[in-house]
């Protein structure tokens, strides 16, 4: 299945957050206006899962955060 630039662009983003948290470090995504915090999370662990890492989120005062190993 081919996919859209737009999307293939979103996909890319998600996976530069998942690698740019090092060691033990958190990222942190704070959901923008039509987003969910539940969506973000999906897409921080299917971004991990692409780029072979596993991803542990959770959601705090409506932030996502999240570990990468």
């Amino acid at each position: 299945m081919r996919q859209t630039g737009r999307l293939t662009a979103r996909m890319r983003q998600y996976e530069d957050y998942v690698n740019s948290v090092k060691g033990d470090e958190a990222g942190k995504l704070t959901p923008e206006e039509g987003e969910t915090t539940r969506g973000l999370a999906l897409r921080i662990s299917r971004a991990a899962k692409r780029v072979g890492k596993t991803a542990d989120t959770w959601v705090r005062d409506g932030s996502v955060y999240f570990v990468v190993s």
